[in-house]
C-alpha cells in the first residue's frame, strides 16, 4: 500500500463507535492504519440517546487511540442532535465539525481523504478540506427492517446525496452495487483476517471452558444475533436432529424485535441448543476450531437479499465446511458453499458435509479466503483513490 504521495489522513465517519465484535469498516480502518493515519468519529446522537450516554459513561466522549495511527474521536454527548430544532441542530453540528478540524491541525493530519460508511454522515462531506470523498456501502442501508418508515425515506434520500457527492463509491458486493444507481461502483467485497482464522484450522487445543460441555458433532452460527437471523430454522434443526448440538456465538446488537426474541427464547429452550455471547474477533478462531459445520443461517430478506456475511472467508479461512440460504454473495462458493432452502435441505446440506468433508476440501477453502484477505482488500482501495490523484497531487477536491 505504498505510494509517493503517502501516507493518507483517512477523515472516517462511522454510525456506532468502534467495538470488540468488529464489522466491515473497523477490519479495513484497522489495516488502513498499518500506513496511513486515520481518525475515526462515529455519529453525533440525538438528544435522548445522549442522556443515557452521559448516565453511562461520561468520559466516553474523550478521544482513545484504537492503535499506534489509529485514533478514535466520539462526539460531545453534551452537545446532542436537535433534528427537531435544524437553527439549533446546525449550530451544534458547527461545534462537533470545529473539533474535529482542531484535532486534524493538533496531529498535522494533511492529504485527507474523507471515507464515509454511513448515508447519515452525507453532510460532512466538504468540511475537512478532504482531497477525495469515499462512500463504502456494506450493507444496503434503506432496507433495515428496524427503520420505521420516516427513518427509512430520509436514508434513502442520504444514501442518494452521499452517492452523488462521492468520488469513489465502494460496495460490498455486485448485487448491493447495482442497487446504488450509479454506474461506476467499486465491488470491494467482505474480506477475513486469513492468518488469524486459518489458526482454528488446528484442532489441538482444548475447547474454551463453554464449549468444553458440548458434544460433537457441533453445528454453529458465529455472528452478530441481529434480527435477520433465522432462529426458527435453527430451532427446527435442533429438534429434528437430536444429535446434533446446534451452537449459536455473538452479540445481540440491540433489542431483537418480540417475534424475534420469542423464537431466539424458544431455540434456546431446546435441549441440544447453546447460545455463547458475542466474544472479540481475535477469540473466534478457539471456538470456531471446534465446531464441524458452521452455518449462516439468514433470512433471505431486506437488507439481507444483498448481503455479503462476513462469516463466508472466516469460515473458509479456518478449513471449515459451511451451509447458507441463497445469498447472491455465497450461490458464488456454491462449488465449495452448501446452499440450502427448505429445513430438509439444511438438514442434508449439514448431513453431506458430516460425512463427506476432507482434507482437501478444507485446503480448498482456506486457499480461497486467502486471495480474500483484508490486507487485499485495503490494497485494491488504496489504488484506486491512488488513480483518482494525479501524481502532482492536484487531483480530488481542492
Amino acid at each position: 500500500m505504498s505510494s509517493p504521495r503517502h501516507p493518507y489522513t483517512f477523515v472516517s465517519f462511522a454510525r456506532t463507535p468502534w467495538s470488540s465484535v468488529w464489522q466491515t469498516w473497523e477490519h479495513i480502518l484497522s489495516r488502513l492504519a498499518h500506513e496511513h493515519r486515520v481518525l475515526l468519529c462515529s455519529r453525533v446522537p440525538p438528544w435522548d440517546e445522549a442522556l443515557s450516554v452521559l448516565i453511562r459513561s461520561p468520559l466516553s466522549w474523550r478521544s482513545r487511540p484504537i492503535a499506534p495511527r489509529l485514533v478514535e474521536l466520539r462526539p460531545w454527548p453534551w452537545l446532542p442532535r436537535v433534528p427537531q430544532c435544524s437553527a439549533l441542530d446546525a449550530a451544534l453540528t458547527k461545534l462537533h465539525v470545529a473539533r474535529i478540524r482542531a484535532s486534524l491541525r493538533r496531529r498535522a493530519c494533511d492529504n485527507r481523504i474523507l471515507y464515509i460508511w454511513h448515508p447519515a454522515m452525507a453532510d460532512m462531506v466538504g468540511r475537512f478540506g478532504e482531497r477525495l470523498v469515499c462512500f463504502h456501502c456494506y450493507d444496503y442501508y434503506p432496507d433495515y427492517p428496524w427503520l420505521t418508515h420516516k427513518q427509512r425515506r430520509e436514508v434513502t434520500e442520504q444514501m442518494r446525496r452521499l452517492v452523488d457527492k462521492a468520488d469513489l463509491v465502494f460496495a460490498a458486493g455486485e448485487a448491493m452495487g447495482a442497487q446504488l444507481g450509479r454506474r461506476d461502483v467499486h465491488v470491494i467485497p467482505n474480506g477475513v483476517d486469513y492468518e488469524l482464522f486459518a489458526t482454528a484450522h488446528d484442532r489441538t487445543e482444548a475447547p474454551p471452558p463453554e464449549m468444553a460441555h458440548i458434544p460433537h458433532p457441533i453445528v454453529g452460527h458465529i455472528g452478530r444475533l441481529q434480527s435477520g437471523l433465522d432462529f426458527g430454522l435453527l430451532g427446527e434443526l435442533a429438534r429434528r436432529r437430536r444429535d446434533w448440538s446446534v451452537m449459536l456465538l455473538g452479540p445481540i446488537p440491540g433489542t431483537l424485535p418480540p417475534d424475534r426474541r420469542a423464537l431466539f427464547e424458544a431455540f434456546r429452550a431446546e435441549p441440544n441448543a447453546y447460545y455463547i455471547g458475542g466474544k472479540p474477533v481475535g477469540e473466534l478462531p478457539r471456538y470456531l476450531r471446534h465446531v464441524d459445520v458452521g452455518l449462516m443461517a439468514y433470512k433471505v430478506e431486506g437488507w439481507l437479499k444483498t448481503a455479503f456475511p462476513l462469516k463466508l472467508f472466516e469460515y473458509m479461512a479456518a478449513g471449515k465446511p459451511s451451509v447458507s440460504p441463497p445469498l447472491d454473495e455465497c450461490v458464488r462458493y456454491s462449488d465449495i458453499v452448501a446452499i440450502a432452502r427448505t429445513v430438509d435441505e439444511w438438514i442434508a446440506a449439514v448431513e453431506h458435509w458430516l460425512a463427506n468433508d476432507s482434507d482437501e476440501l478444507a485446503q480448498q477453502r482456506m486457499a480461497i479466503a486467502k486471495a480474500n484477505s483484508w490486507d487485499v482488500r485495503c490494497r485494491r482501495i488504496v489504488e484506486l483513490i491512488d488513480s483518482r490523484l494525479d501524481p502532482g497531487g492536484k487531483g480530488g477536491r481542492q
